[in-house]
């Protein structure tokens, strides 16, 4: 009796490990099988089926180039976005359009404009998602920062224009719109001579030791200066702004101008801080060709500015609105335009 207890008691235990073993074994499908069950069911599927522009998703993108006569390449390219995998290859084709300069003006309160024809363009019109893909190969956007004329900042919108076969495009994510503009690393323009030039109109000027005239920030020296009237008359002396006008006898395209102020520690209270350059081709009617805030370099107490856009010109005017002392005193050693 006692050894059929204990063969049932053993036969029980057998059972019970077989049992655990065929549960642990089944497990795995049973969770599989639950997961499964589990899926999630979407309706209308194609809804959620986009194409669009991976670079469009953080805004305006900026780009400050290095002005110098050589193609410089953007990469861009499409994206695809949906629950089925792509089972045959798309075509994504791409356009630069003015109304999309427009429209971006209009949304931002902004006045940007495409950049000279001859500076941008598309390496190739079209990029193609390939099967099972979820990105397309590269287009380049190709710009020459000299093109651009200065260092103006436009807008370039690079968009979607349609997808072969049809697909629908993502709308916030169909346009990327680059922000372009030029930077000089160094000044590649040779300086215009001023043989012939004349000072057409001043502001005022004082006698000094090293000069005071107007004609002296033409003369081709840094040594002679020109310096606003600083000799008080009655307690009163004329305060910023103060300009010189100077005639070229000749029309020239520019780029730019150099200003170099009177050397010395004690006299760095007399450069020009803020500066207002003007152009014209009859002395009478002006156009700004920029406004500027200036700090002397340390080497040789000067300060170049480039204008946004180059300009035909025969006269330029500086008007210094204000020097780095906020006193109501300026010089000018020496103007180089180029």
């Amino acid at each position: 009796m006692k050894g059929s207890m204990k063969s049932l008691v053993n036969k029980n235990i057998k059972n019970s490990m077989r049992l655990s073993a065929l549960l642990l074994l089944s497990s795995p499908l049973f969770f599989l099988q639950s997961c499964k069950e589990q899926a999630l069911d979407v309706e209308n599927q194609d809804q959620y089926t986009k194409v669009f522009m991976q670079s469009a998703s953080n805004g305006a993108v900026p780009k400050s180039l290095a002005i110098k006569d050589e193609w410089t390449n953007i990469a861009f390219g499409a994206g695809y976005g949906g629950f089925s995998i792509l089972s045959n290859p798309v075509t994504v084709n791409f356009e630069i359009d003015q109304e999309k300069v427009d429209q971006y003006n209009q949304q931002n309160n902004t006045n940007y404009e495409l950049p000279p024809v001859e500076s941008y363009k598309i390496s190739s019109p079209s990029v193609i998602i390939q099967p099972g893909n979820a990105g397309s190969n590269n287009s380049n956007l190709e710009i020459n920062p000299i093109k651009l004329g200065g260092t103006k900042t436009y807008i370039i919108p690079v968009s979607i224009s349609d997808v072969q076969p049809s697909l629908p495009v993502k709308e916030n994510l169909r346009t990327t719109f680059y922000l372009v503009n030029g930077v000089y690393e160094s000044n590649p323009f040779t300086p215009i001579s001023i043989e012939g030039w004349e000072i057409h109109d001043y502001s005022d000027d004082d006698y000094d030791g090293a000069g005071g005239r107007a004609k002296y920030a033409i003369d081709g020296t840094k040594e002679m200066i020109w310096l606003s009237t600083y000799r008080r008359v009655n307690g009163w002396r004329p305060p910023h702004p103060h300009y010189l006008t100077i005639d070229m006898n000749a029309t020239h395209t520019l780029h730019g101008i150099t200003l170099y102020g009177r050397t010395g520690a004690n006299n760095a209270y007399l450069f020009p801080k803020n500066v207002l350059i003007q152009t014209s081709n009859d002395g009478n009617t002006w156009t700004d060709a920029g406004l500027f805030s200036i700090v002397a370099s340390s080497e040789d107490t000067s300060a170049t500015m480039y204008f946004e856009k180059s300009v035909s010109c025969r006269y330029y005017k500086v008007t210094v609105l204000s020097s780095a002392g906020n006193g109501d005193t300026t010089s000018i050693a020496e103007l180089v335009a180029f």
